[in-house]
């Protein structure tokens, strides 16, 4: 709204008749001619001495630009007086009229809705400390963080900051990182309309055995798949360090009737179709070939082994074209160090599988007829994707 006052004179100079007018206000843009780009009618404005005040916009909003200037046309009865009179600024609201349009002052501009015509153009450059050098568009939050946001440093590039750190640069040729990309693990990746692999859970066995169980059915040798019908714990796996530092720790039973297995729980996950296992399998001391030693690896919906699909055998050997045993996978029983509890070789294992409600178990095991004295099995490096 905009506070008016004017006078009222008769042609012969002196002021009306004190009392209530109608009064016509326009707004035109042309001191003489044209349409009027906004107007009001005020009934009973008081008049005194000739001299009235009101307030334009008590009637009709107010909702003229003010980007040009105006020139106030006052109508009593049906005739609008002369000369139209020019609106002109307060003092400290000429800071807006010139070529320049800059803001004096040193406090906040603020607006409850701003539309910007032509958009906002800002100065390149990074941020500096605090937002020193102000370039770019910065937010200043509660505590002064002038230096995050988006900024321009070269040309064709434009790059987003926290903190006064360059987070992610964009140019028409890629986007680069600063280091390393991050999603949560219900994020899905996305190429050409297909989703790919995402690392949802690691165990590594850093510490501990990662919840990992060992179960047992209580019988001893044997050249068969133990402990995989069992559903009853008999205690958490052992967590070995590997003689070889490239292979990393993993996780052993106490005997070989014991199957390794944890129970994976994709529910937080978000969408996906297919699950997939990576583990590295340890062969553990004196392996043979001969014998039908075996390791094997298999998803399940039971710790008692209900829905139980093998997803990898490995027999420790290879039959030739005339069905006769043959040069086995892994290495042969001469090349093992014979070391107790260590690593002796180990295969790179990836099993895949369709989604089966919210999770899943994980089995790993073997089928050895000699104690863990003689040979064994370990598991590690274990990661568990989905797409």
């Amino acid at each position: 709204m905009l506070s008016i006052q004017g006078i009222l004179k008769k042609a012969s100079g002196e002021a009306v008749s004190d009392g209530n007018y109608t009064l016509t206000f326009r707004l035109y843009e042309n001191p003489d001619t044209g349409q009027p780009v906004w107007e009001e009618e005020q009934m009973n404005v008081e008049v005194i001495s000739g001299i009235y005040s009101t307030v334009l916009g008590n009637i009709e909003p107010l909702d003229v630009e003010f980007d040009t200037t105006y020139f106030l046309g006052v109508t009593v009865g049906s005739t609008e007086m002369k000369p139209r009179v020019q609106l002109t600024s307060a003092p400290y609201a000429l800071a807006l009229i010139g070529s320049s349009n800059k803001f004096p002052s040193s406090g906040l501009v603020q607006a409850d809705a701003l539309t910007v015509k032509d958009g906002v153009l800002a100065s390149v450059g990074a941020p500096g400390n605090n937002g020193t050098n102000n370039n770019g568009y910065a937010f200043n939050g509660m505590n002064g963080d002038k230096d995050s946001g988006l900024f321009s440093t070269a040309l064709g590039q434009v790059s987003l900051y926290v903190n006064n750190e360059k987070m992610m640069t964009a140019s028409p040729d890629s986007v680069a990182m600063r280091s390393d990309l991050r999603f949560n693990n219900d994020a899905n990746i996305n190429y050409n309309g297909l989703d790919d692999w995402r690392l949802v859970e690691a165990d590594y066995f850093q510490t501990d055995a990662e919840g990992w169980q060992m179960y047992s059915t209580g019988n001893d040798g044997g050249d068969e798949w133990i402990g995989w019908q069992n559903g009853t714990p008999a205690g958490a796996a052992i967590v070995t360090g590997s003689a070889t530092a490239f292979q990393g720790s993993y996780i052993r039973p106490n005997d070989n009737n014991q199957v390794l297995k944890k129970f994976f729980n994709l529910a937080n996950v978000g969408d996906y179709t297919f699950i997939k296992a990576k583990f590295k399998y340890h062969f553990i001391d004196t392996w043979g070939f001969t014998t039908h030693d075996e390791g094997f690896a298999g998803f399940a919906t039971a710790a008692n082994g209900t829905g139980l699909r093998i997803g990898w055998l490995n027999m420790g050997y290879e039959m030739d074209f005339n069905g006769k045993l043959g040069t086995p996978d892994w290495q042969s029983v001469n090349d093992y160090s014979g070391g107790v509890n260590n690593s002796d070789y180990s295969e790179n294992v990836e099993i895949t599988g369709f989604k089966n409600g919210t999770g899943f178990w994980l089995f790993i095991g073997s089928a050895l007829d000699q104690p863990t004295s003689d040979e064994s099995y370990g598991v590690g490096m274990i990661e568990i994707w989905v797409k």
